[in-house]
């Protein structure tokens, strides 16, 4: 069904080699608030919905972002969506947009923010053990659900989940499907282990196994969460902040120290509750179920023992300020690109391209142990070619 027509446009920041087409448009009823940040493969952007009066986020791919015949993530993270319908904690889309140029999903706006932002948020910026233990138990639970329907996330990080907005501010949505997969075959058979996969999901956090180019199963998405939950409650990884010349050089640094606190020998101030977590994660085979019970159980143990609130977000609430109202005129950032557009009338689509990303808001540097990997080459390469830079 063809969209109506546009009232917004807006030019990706994406880093391409060729724009196709550097505008973007959106159905009439929505306006353009912001860029809201970068997903695994699409850019992220704050919309209004001028009929509902509601925020909504809005999800771009770009033609070329994506190698020539290669199935575009954006379409098959909207099919895994479909997959997962009913989850309370898995927010569903409402509109996919597919144009020539790019596609776009419309999402639900969650305004609180994801457990990244809240932990900068916080004095000290990490949360207490209290918080801790509550937030893996609904980690546990919403990442259960998704093991349900057969599908493994694979990017577990804490900007991938969303605190629900206001008088919701206890549940805790999973989002970013880009990477997700079955675990199971077309007969719903448990997919065999393999290896020389290359590496998927966030260096920081994802598994041992996964930087080991191991195929991922249940049991990765656990581990990934712990890394998660480790790092909220400190405030950082000892595997941050490696001094390498290059990113294979530091993932490798990345997996050693992984595996040296897997095996004890590096220390980490760790709730003892999270511990029992972490174990039980590190002790499952590829194709085990793992004790998502036992787990919660776990959780449970330590509900009477800490303070009686939930998160520790909820006590700072005067930190966290709703959305003013949009006037039914277009947002500051919208018309600001409508009076460059005037500027730029009848240059080439690639001076277009240059000059609109000089007003776009600049994202922020992310680390390269921050950022979502379809795949990397195997630890094998990666060790050989760290050990050619020691000779």
């Amino acid at each position: 069904m063809q969209s109506a027509l546009p009232r917004v446009r807006f030019q990706s920041e994406y880093p391409v080699k060729k724009v196709v087409s550097p505008l973007i448009e959106l159905p009439i009823e929505y306006q353009l608030v912001e860029k809201a940040g970068q997903g695994s493969f699409g850019e992220i952007y704050k919309i209004y919905n001028t009929l509902t009066r509601t925020l909504h986020a809005c999800k771009v791919e770009f033609k070329d972002t994506r190698q020539q015949n290669q199935q575009s993530l954006l379409v098959k993270e909207y099919n895994t969506f479909q997959q997962l319908k009913g989850i309370p904690q898995v927010p569903q889309p409402y509109q996919l947009i597919q144009q020539q140029d790019y596609k776009l999903i419309i999402m639900p706006y969650y305004g609180s923010g994801n457990l990244e932002e809240l932990r900068k948020k916080q004095i000290h910026e990490k949360f207490s053990e209290t918080c801790i233990i509550r937030l893996a138990y609904c980690l546990i639970s919403v990442i259960e659900a998704v093991h349900e329907r057969k599908y493994v996330h694979r990017d577990i990080k804490p900007e991938n989940f969303l605190v629900g907005s206001f008088g919701d501010h206890h549940t805790v949505y999973l989002i970013d499907f880009g990477l997700a997969k079955p675990f199971v075959d077309a007969q719903g058979i448990h997919i065999q282990q393999a290896d020389n996969k290359g590496m998927v999901g966030t260096a920081r956090y994802t598994s041992i196994n996964s930087h080991l180019g191991a195929e991922q199963s249940r049991r990765d998405d656990l581990e990934a969460m712990c890394y998660v939950l480790l790092y909220l409650y400190n405030g950082q990884l000892p595997w941050q902040n490696f001094n390498c010349q290059t990113r294979q050089e530091k993932f490798l640094k990345i997996l050693e120290a992984k595996q040296k606190f897997a095996s004890g020998q590096l220390e980490i101030n760790i709730p003892p509750i999270l511990k029992k977590i972490y174990d039980h994660s590190k002790g499952l085979r590829f194709d085990e179920q793992p004790n998502y019970s036992k787990m919660k159980e776990i959780c449970k143990e330590g509900f009477s023992k800490t303070r009686p609130y939930c998160f520790d977000w909820c006590v700072v609430d005067c930190k966290i300020k709703p959305f003013e109202d949009i006037n039914d005129g277009q947002s500051e950032l919208a018309s600001e690109f409508s009076t460059v557009r005037k500027q730029l009338k009848g240059q080439t689509t690639d001076q277009i391209s240059t000059n609109l990303k000089k007003i776009l808001p600049c994202e922020q540097i992310k680390e390269e142990d921050e950022e979502s990997i379809s795949e990397l080459p195997n630890v094998q390469k990666i060790t050989k070619f760290y050990q050619n830079k020691k000779h």
